[in-house]
């Protein structure tokens, strides 16, 4: 008894002299009051352990160090952590060491404070001093609203659920902090069983992976069949987003994996986890996109539209760049928002404004980089006053607005429809033929066989010049003339039809006249000349790479062209012309009578108001230089071509004016590569958007996402749908393990985690069944 009672006053002894020689070396720069409570704190802890056993110094902070080979320094015991809200202590490693050698303690951990989740309340019964005790020795405790929980746990909790090693199981109670005992002791108990238990010890040694940042690479390493299983489930989900299938077909589609004998492991087969793992998916896609151009410094141009879905209205936002680093620049939808205050202008620039923040672009990069936004010409988005572009702009100076080429076509021809005399009757005896076939599906059968017994196809009869694309009435307009003897026929057939009334008979013979007359054939061929060419430079304006330059090349063709063919008249018109003559045209005899449309007026009036409503703007003189096919033939009319434009872009895009120019007259004259200032002017000019017709685009891909039987779609969940459709690479080129691997380091389950909750409900089997398998 009295060894042991010696032994333990050495002890305590020693601890004492070793804490007072800590003491007296502090740093007299320190608080006297923050030192004197470590000291006490110190003290206190060491008497209270020195009665029970011999203290593992490393609770408190200690660290012994081996004395070095050559004995010059003396073997040194670290000290204990201070907190992190206490100054840094300077403490001499002895009393020959001198001041260079003194070494700056910084905070290591945190075991004096509360640090973690939960408010750090004194648990139930216990005092103040008592928790700090049991929390110095158990650093992972946390407590909330008096009970107790892990936080180690707490982190580890995904990751252990991957693991099948028998015993390894994680308590709920400790991981959400919901452990209480009215009595001390079994809450000591809770406490020392928790501690020893092999789930608490794996996720401590998870911890210190993680503290370590080796955690991520040892998860991929060890559970090489975890992600696997995983990917499968996320390549699963990558298809259901890619061909706009409902989150409900996913358990289908594992089921059917799991038939063709593909591991998919067991979660991750619900449409509640297939819409995670998209919104996963989109969400790193999203980052990662726009990471990169803020790596690159690219220059952007957004191109925005609103439209109704469902009773809705929605405001879709895509970004043009170049995203390699190459010059090579692409058009990506960014997002797709709700507006839910309002269509106003003020509400809809709001929207933008969070959704692009929301997205990492940021007031800073987009006062350097954002310099074009292209929209259709709606009052709310273009209004000098108040309208969202001019809201932009008063933000970024910079940003030049364009209106959509596209739609401007469109106002065009409406202009030049109402101009000249005769295209309503045009446009009114087609939209006759359009309700006649669409609203009776008796006379559609009817022109169906008619165009059997002539051995031929028909094209279906639609609208014409309506909200639709010009491509749209030119594809009318050649059914009508593609079905014209299958009209005719069908026509006559109706009028001497005596089954039906006179009413009917009447309105089939006026029909029948008017299509078989001269005059509707010229006007026929008029219309059919004309809408190819406005067609082909619709479609060349909604190109998805067509450049701002591209699109003033192709309206001065098409003008051009329409401008020879006022002279000998188009393809059809010649044809038309000659079959005239002869008084029939396929097959069908012709009735004389004068053209109701002035071919001459309508082309010129075509042509004035593609002058009027698609003129060439300052921009495009500004990038024409950079483009060769503008350069001057002859050498001295090339040497100062250009320049003064160049250097007006350059000072636009807040780039050096006179490197710029001095690039440009080396590209131009010595035929030298673009230097770096040229190279992002280049680029700069083709990032400038033409038209917003990739806005319309992305509506039809809403449109057949948020279709009517999931119609209920929320507003991230179908930004996450488009996101991953429009952008992401076709499903053989999807690469599921870098989503599968931040999915986890996110603190997501596996698919290789035990299945929670009641079983899914099978079908009841029918007797049919064994029949027919």
């Amino acid at each position: 008894m009295r060894g042991g009672a010696s032994l333990k006053l050495l002890r305590l002894r020693h601890h004492l002299n070793f804490s007072l020689s800590w003491y007296l070396n502090v740093s007299l720069t320190s608080s006297s009051k923050h030192t004197l409570f470590v000291f006490w704190n110190t003290l206190w802890i060491l008497i209270r352990m020195s009665k029970r056993k011999q203290p593992n110094l490393s609770q408190f902070g200690f660290t012994k160090q081996t004395k070095r080979s050559d004995d010059s320094a003396p073997a040194t015991t670290s000290l204990p952590v201070i907190p992190s809200a206490l100054p840094p202590l300077k403490v001499a490693a002895s009393d020959s060491t001198s001041t260079e050698d003194s070494e700056t303690l910084a905070p290591e951990t945190t075991a004096v404070t509360c640090s973690g989740p939960g408010d750090h309340a004194t648990p139930f019964n216990w005092t103040t001093k008592q928790w700090s005790e049991w929390r110095i020795r158990n650093t992972w405790l946390y407590s909330k609203n008096q009970k107790l929980g892990c936080t180690v746990c707490m982190e580890a909790k995904s990751l252990l659920l991957a693991e099948r090693a028998t015993g390894v199981h994680l308590s709920e109670e400790w991981m959400n902090g919901e452990v209480s005992s009215e009595s001390q002791n079994n809450l000591r108990k809770k406490i020392y069983k928790h501690r020893d238990s092999l789930a608490h010890k794996r996720a401590v040694e998870i911890s210190e992976m993680k503290e370590k940042d080796v955690l991520p690479n040892k998860v991929l390493e060890v559970n090489a069949n975890l992600m696997q299983e995983t990917a499968t489930s996320f390549r699963s989900a990558y298809m259901v987003a890619k061909e706009k299938m409902a989150y409900r077909k996913l358990p289908a589609v594992m089921s059917l994996q799991k038939l063709n004998g593909a591991n998919v492991g067991n979660v991750h087969k619900s449409d509640h986890a297939c819409a995670e793992i998209i919104g996963h998916i989109a969400s790193e896609m999203r980052a990662k996109f726009v990471s990169k151009i803020k790596e690159l410094g690219s220059r952007i141009s957004i191109t925005i539209d609103e439209s109704t879905v469902h009773g809705l209205a929605y405001m879709i936002i895509y970004v043009r760049c170049d995203m390699t680093g190459t010059g090579e620049v692409d058009n990506v939808f960014l997002d797709i928002v709700e507006l839910s205050e309002g269509t106003d202008a003020e509400s809809m620039y709001k929207s933008l404004r969070k959704s692009l923040r929301q997205a990492g672009l940021d007031d800073e990069f987009l006062g350097k980089n954002l310099i074009c936004i292209a929209t259709d010409g709606a009052a709310v988005l273009t209004g000098r006053v108040g309208g969202l572009v001019t809201k932009l702009k008063q933000d970024f100076p910079k940003v030049q607005s364009i209106h959509c080429l596209a739609h401007r076509l469109e106002l065009a021809v409406k202009d030049s429809l109402k101009e000249v005399a005769g295209c309503n009757q045009f446009e009114f005896f087609i939209s006759k033929l359009y309700a006649l076939y669409n609203q009776s599906s008796k006379n559609a059968r009817l022109l169906q066989e008619a165009a059997t017994g002539l051995n031929m196809q028909i094209l279906k009869i639609g609208q014409i010049f309506t909200i639709r694309w010009v491509a749209s009435s030119f594809r009318t307009v050649k059914a009508v003339w593609n079905d014209y003897p299958a009209l005719a026929h069908q026509f006559r057939t109706a009028m001497e039809d005596t089954s039906r009334c006179d009413t009917e008979r009447q309105k089939f013979r006026g029909l029948h006249k008017l299509l078989t007359s001269t005059g509707f054939l010229a006007d026929l061929a008029c219309m059919k000349d004309v809408l190819r060419e406005l067609q082909n430079l619709s479609l060349k304006l909604q190109r998805k790479q067509t450049s701002l330059v591209d699109a003033s090349c192709h309206i001065q063709q098409t003008i051009d062209v329409l401008t020879a063919m006022k002279a000998s008249g188009g393809k059809s018109t010649q044809k038309a012309e000659q079959r005239i003559s002869t008084g029939l045209f396929k097959d069908v005899e012709l009735i004389e009578s004068r053209p109701k449309i002035n071919r001459l007026q309508f082309n010129q009036s075509i042509i004035n108001s593609l002058k009027k409503r698609l003129p060439e703007p300052d921009l495009v003189q500004m990038l024409k230089p950079l483009d060769k096919r503008f350069w001057p033939q002859q050498h001295s009319a090339r040497i100062l071509y250009g320049e003064t434009e160049v250097r007006a872009l350059a000072k636009t895009l807040g780039e050096p004016a006179r490197e710029a120019v001095e690039e440009f007259r080396d590209f131009k004259l010595q035929n030298r590569a673009p230097g770096k200032t040229l190279v992002k002017l280049q680029t700069a000019s083709l990032t400038y958007l033409p038209s917003s017709a990739e806005c319309e685009r992305g509506f039809s891909a809403v449109n057949s996402t948020d279709s009517k039987y999931r119609n209920k779609l929320r507003e991230q969940s179908l930004s996450s749908l488009l996101f991953v459709d429009l952008n992401g690479p076709p499903l053989e080129q999807f690469d599921p393990l870098p989503f599968v691997s931040s999915w986890i380091k996110a603190g997501h389950r596996p698919s290789t985690s035990w299945v929670t909750g009641r079983k899914a409900k099978t079908e009841d089997p029918r007797p049919l069944w064994s029949l027919l398998i």
